[in-house]
């Protein structure tokens, strides 16, 4: 038992026992070695001036420990300090010799430029002191543009100049023999050449004191040797045995190397890595946590790793997860490890690195830049909570779209869920967590260059776009598919599927579940509001939507046709045909007309979308419906320039006859005129069909063999063009012709008849105004210019004719005279339209906006971002202007605005987006 003194004692020697474990504690917290953590953006500079030359390897920008240089627009090189960003100072562009920058690098103690003409093989390199700007060398070089060349003949395909500190290496000729030469870095003298004539093929890469060159010889034989930068001497040889070696060609070959003399050597689909020395490291691209800090080296490259489970997975060469990963190599092991930065893969690529130092360059849409990175350490990384793919989305959310959708979480550890549908013909739902950041501020730039790109890319969705939240479609070879990217807090994540509808409908939902758990209480910010509604198909929407009887009937190029309530975009019914629709569809008495591409036609009761009848039969061209047939062209084979004009019962789908032309045709659209049916062809010839029995009755030689001739009926008068220039009508009762006229140009267009006028516009974009009745030239409007796969077209209203021409324009001409009132430039050009109704005029231009415009002066009222091409012409009806865009979507646009000019708005104040208010930016 103890006594009072026994206790203080014991509590003395209790307070020395816990100070001396506190001790060791401390002593085994300052043991703990410290480690890269993470890489931590220490400065960055704009580098979008858009120079080098792919055929050269050049980027506009180099990186030493002694420097940064950055080419700019202006043609002059900034030089910053490689620690701290600073500007140092400017090399001036050469004023006797102007010329874009093709070129940067930086050879020990000497800044090397090259100028030239980005196509051209000859370019001018010059040597400046790296320290002060001074000039010290200018000469001219010539790597020659590479030519088709026999099969066996040797070729180079890495960067054709390589700097480092002993010299600079350039590859003259890309062909075998090869041309080598090498340069003094301080004088620009040459102090070396050589000739490779083995028939093999090179890459090559260059360390801060040696060249390495990769080369796949003929016998299968893969070898990496290094060479003096100097003499050109080749070093140690090393062969590599390739598994991705076949006999036939030789696998694709790459080589990535750093300052210190690490190398990264990949032949299809086997990864080597070698030290300075040449001895090999490592045959594998295992990643493993980098722990010693001794045996750190500066990043090889940048790409992608599967770190989901923070423990270090397999690297590989994908997108996923989000951001790049500076990859290094340990010397000991030969294996690799990596870090994450705040940009994605796919848009980073490694400029150089010291050290503790890597230098990034990243091409984001609009803001490409040169960023310095400082390696950062501590005791441990910090580990961050990934949730759960499959827990973000329940079956309850999914039953939404469809009942009994199952998840599938990925097998290979990968954040991602695959949700399963019931039936084997539903649409598969993919959930990815792109990426978890340690702070909101990370994820954000993350999501925003990630965002940028895909603006730059692809098409979007802007109907439901907020921030932090975007919808996008993506066309593949295979398929099309819609996507949205989401950023909540730390975290980014992507749902996928064929299937818009799911993801138009799942994407807030999984916001909203982001939200709940990464900022409760913030409600999600909304999308713009339109003037209309907006449905997503699976496919990009070409053809026109029919509205009739409060319906739009559309189809997509999946081969989907879509009725629509005309007022709200309800979905009425869906029928798939199986195969693509590209061409047209027709609506009347109460049936749909389509075709998919699979080769049937089929007939669809308009209330329901249930089949009447359908025909085996593989259309081209758009369907025409008149007098109770359905007419329509066939080949037989597919590919073949000869067709088929078949007519159909419409309401059976009966094959009534056929005609087949003598020469070639391309799917004119016939057009039916009194007692006969008449169809143009490619071979100058209209022809005269009876309706009933498809006999013909008589031929009209409008053109030259090879002319191509199209039709439109306006009143009693049909009128045709021909390529060669002439313009015909022809009376539609009795086929007589009425008169013959020509203008010069070749017409591969149809007219426009309005007001006693026929409008016919050349592909050279010269409109001409011919008499309706005698045609007699009235006047013509030439608007040359250069869009590219122009396609030529008028409308007419009150007076004025609204055109085209190929000066990526649009004009409304007087009627009578041609002259102009009002001249709109397009960017990019006129992609659908114009159409004049409801008291405006309606244009698309080919980058992805709609204009509703004031038909007397040419105000824009209002536009409309679509996200997509705009595919179709606009229909105007009830109110509603209907359109289809390539991201697929079907936009119904209340009709416009009352006229507002912009040039009336104060600064900064521009007409919203398909809205009438002022868009306060």
């Amino acid at each position: 038992m103890l006594t009072a003194r026994g206790y203080r004692s014991a509590a003395i020697l209790l307070v020395v026992i816990l100070a001396t474990c506190s001790a060791v504690s401390r002593d085994d917290v300052t043991r703990l070695p410290r480690v890269p953590v993470e890489w931590r953006a220490s400065w960055s500079v704009p580098a979008d001036a858009e120079n080098g030359v792919e055929f050269l390897g050049a980027p506009g920008h180099a990186v030493s420990a002694r420097a940064a240089a950055v080419a700019t627009r202006q043609g002059t090189v900034r030089i910053h300090d490689p620690r701290t960003g600073a500007l140092q100072r400017t090399v001036p562009a050469d004023p006797a010799r102007p010329a874009p920058i093709t070129g940067v690098w930086i050879a020990g103690d000497t800044l090397v430029v090259a100028r030239g003409e980005p196509d051209g093989a000859e370019q001018t390199l010059y040597g400046h002191d790296l320290a002060t700007g001074v000039p010290l060398w200018r000469r001219t070089v010539v790597t020659a543009l590479r030519q088709p060349r026999p099969d066996g003949t040797g070729s180079y395909h890495g960067p054709r100049i390589m700097a480092t500190e002993r010299g600079i290496v350039v590859f003259e000729q890309p062909d075998a023999p090869l041309d080598i030469q090498a340069l003094d870095a301080r004088t620009g003298m040459t102090t070396a050449r050589l000739t490779y004539p083995r028939s093999c093929r090179l890459t090559g890469a260059a360390t801060a004191r040696s060249v390495w060159l990769l080369s796949y010889c003929p016998g299968n034989e893969l070898r990496l040797a290094s060479m003096d930068p100097r003499t050109l001497r080749q070093g140690w040889p090393r062969p590599l045995p390739s598994s991705s070696s076949p006999e036939d060609g030789g696998p694709p070959i790459t080589l990535t190397a750093n300052a210190e003399g690490y190398v990264h050597a990949r032949a299809g689909e086997d990864d080597f890595f070698f030290g300075p020395d040449g001895r090999l490291l490592y045959t594998g691209s295992q990643a493993v946590k980098v722990t010693d800090p001794d045996r750190w080296n500066p990043p090889l490259y940048a790409g992608s790793a599967n770190v989901a489970d923070d423990q270090g997975g397999a690297l590989r060469d994908s997108t996923w997860p989000l951001p790049a990963y500076l990859i290094s190599v340990d010397p000991g092991t030969g294996r690799l490890g990596g870090l994450p930065i705040d940009l994605p893969a796919h848009l980073v690529s490694l400029a150089g690195a010291s050290r503790d130092m890597a230098f990034v360059f990243s091409d984001v849409p609009g803001d490409g830049r040169l960023t310095a990175y400082k390696l950062i350490y501590g005791t441990a990384r910090p580990k961050i909570a990934w949730p759960d793919a499959c827990g973000l989305l329940t079956g309850r959310d999914l039953a939404a779209f469809a009942d009994g959708y199952r998840p599938a979480p990925a097998t290979d550890g990968a954040a991602k869920c695959d949700w399963i549908p019931p039936a084997d013909d539903g649409a598969v739902v993919s959930l990815s967590v792109e990426w978890v950041s340690s702070s909101d501020a990370i994820a954000r730039k993350l999501y925003a260059a990630e965002a940028a790109a895909v603006k730059e890319n692809g098409d979007i969705d802007p109907t439901t776009e907020a921030p932090g939240f975007l919808s996008y479609t993506v066309a593949e070879t295979n398929g099309f598919y819609g996507a949205t990217i989401i950023n909540v807090g730390p975290v980014i994540v992507r749902l996928t599927s064929t299937s818009r509808q799911a993801v138009r409908l799942l994407s807030p939902l999984l916001r909203d579940r982001l939200l709940a758990r990464y900022e409760p209480g913030v409600r999600a910010p909304a999308p713009v509001r339109e003037r209309g509604w907006s449905f997503p198909t699976d496919a990009a929407v070409r053809t026109e939507p029919v509205v009739t009887g409060g319906v739009v009937y559309a189809t997509s190029g999946d081969g989907t046709v879509s009725a629509l309530d005309a007022a709200t975009g309800a979905l009425r019914w869906r029928y798939r045909t199986g195969g693509s629709v590209y061409d047209g569809h027709v609506v009347t008495h109460g049936t749909v007309y389509v075709a998919g591409g699979t080769g049937r036609l089929v007939a669809l009761d308009a209330g329901t979308g249930r089949p009447r009848w359908s025909r085996k039969i593989i259309v081209f061209g758009d369907l025409v419906v008149a007098g109770g047939r359905l007419y329509l062209w066939t080949r037989h084979p597919a590919w073949s320039s000869k067709a088929e004009l078949v007519a159909l019962d419409a309401a059976s789908g009966k094959r009534l006859w056929s005609f087949e032309p003598t020469g070639d045709v391309l799917n004119p659209e016939p057009v039916l005129a009194g007692d006969v049916v008449l169809t143009g062809s490619d071979h100058g010839v209209m022809y005269a069909l009876d309706p009933a029995t498809g006999t013909e009755k008589r031929r009209y030689r409008l053109g030259a063999r090879h002319d191509r001739v199209l039709l439109l009926r306006a009143g009693t008068t049909v009128y045709a063009t021909s390529g060669n220039g002439a313009v015909t009508a022809v009376d539609a009762v009795s086929g007589e012709v009425r008169w013959r006229s020509r203008i010069t140009g070749t017409l591969s267009f149809r007219p426009v008849v309005a007001g006693g006028t026929v409008y016919v516009g050349d592909d050279e974009g010269t409109t001409h105004a011919l008499d309706a009745a005698t045609g007699a030239p009235r006047w013509d409007f030439p608007a040359k210019g250069d869009q590219p796969m122009f396609r030529w077209s008028a409308t007419v209203a009150d007076g004025l004719v609204y055109t085209v021409g190929r000066d990526r324009s649009l004009y409304a001409l007087d009627t009578a005279t041609g002259k102009t009132r009002w001249r709109l430039p397009l960017p990019g050009g006129r992609g659908t339209g114009p159409v004049a109704a409801a008291g405006a005029v309606y244009v698309a231009d080919r980058e992805e906006t709609l204009y509703a415009l004031d038909p007397a002066t040419g105000t824009v009222r209002s536009r409309l971002r679509t996200g997509g091409t705009v595919e179709t012409d606009p229909v105007v009806t009830d109110g509603f202007v209907y359109i289809g865009s390539s991201n697929g979507n079907i936009y119904a646009w209340r009709t416009a605005c009352p006229s507002v000019s912009n040039d009336e708005l104060p600064e900064r104040e521009l007409l919203d987006a398909g809205t009438c208010a002022v868009d306060h930016e």
